[in-house]
């Protein structure tokens, strides 16, 4: 059952205490303010009562009023008790316990902004250009770090020179990018690729605006490696196909940032 206390952003104040109601079995929730950005709402759990594993598009943060019960946040059991503070990143998956009749506040953050979509113009350049990627991908990638240390040998600290040296980081690369080549209309498929990529990249410490610097080598690079075949619509669709994979993976590990510092 859902009730609402107020809908506006008019000021509004309450002792939380008294808006408590438990029914006699599953969930009461009261809408406590809500508008475009945010949402608070009062969730009464009647004991026993278990929320299944669920994700929100949203941040979110749980704080406990009373009772006591158990939450489950990306595979780790939290115990709730009053006063237990929680935040929850998007799409993290997570279930709920009520031990004893169990209140919180869900505070939900401003709606995540739209993802942006690749036009099927640019989907089609990208998967046109595909095999000449396989055929000289190697040798972009090489000359993508050789462009990258020159200008930005700030850089460097991050990666493993070893593997530049014997050339198993430009050809792993190499795979990664033509690989999105070829799944660029279905990124469910890199799924496991990006898991992989971003975890190693919060190891080494990789930075949200480290990425326009590796897109402006990689760019460079392929305008240089792929001469007369590197067109103006070539580069502009691989630009934008770059900044989208790139949202892919700072809004990753920012994630993994989160649950790592918690």
């Amino acid at each position: 059952m859902n009730t609402s206390v107020a809908s506006s952003n008019n000021s509004f104040t309450a002792t939380l205490q008294d808006l408590i109601e438990y029914p006699t079995s599953g969930i009461l929730s009261k809408v406590l303010l809500k508008d475009n950005n945010s949402q608070y709402s009062l969730f009464c759990l009647a004991a026993g009562t278990e929320i299944d594993e669920h994700t929100s598009t949203r941040n979110a943060v749980v704080t406990v009023v009373e009772g006591t019960g158990n939450l489950n946040l990306e595979g780790q059991d939290i115990a709730l008790s009053p006063g237990v503070f929680v935040f929850m990143p998007a799409n993290a998956p997570h279930a709920v316990q009520a031990q004893q009749n169990l209140a919180f506040v869900l505070a939900l953050s401003e709606h995540s902004p739209e993802k942006k979509k690749i036009n099927q113009k640019t989907i089609n350049i990208i998967k046109f250009t595909a095999p000449i990627l396989r055929k000289h991908g190697k040798t972009i990638t090489t000359r993508m770090y050789e462009i990258m240390f020159h200008k930005y040998p700030e850089v460097k600290a991050q990666f493993d020179m070893s593997a530049q040296a014997n050339g198993s980081q430009p050809a792993k690369l190499a795979t990664a990018v033509y690989s999105y080549a070829i799944h660029i209309d279905d990124l469910e498929a890199l799924k496991a690729m990006v898991e992989k990529i971003a975890h190693r990249h919060v190891k080494t410490n990789v930075l949200p605006e480290q990425y326009p610097i590796v897109g402006e080598c990689l760019l460079q690079a392929i305008k240089e490696v792929l001469g007369d075949d590197a067109t103006e619509e070539v580069m502009t669709a691989w630009a934008e196909a770059y900044k989208v994979l790139a949202d892919v993976f700072i809004n990753r590990e920012q994630q993994i940032y989160q649950t790592v510092n918690s």
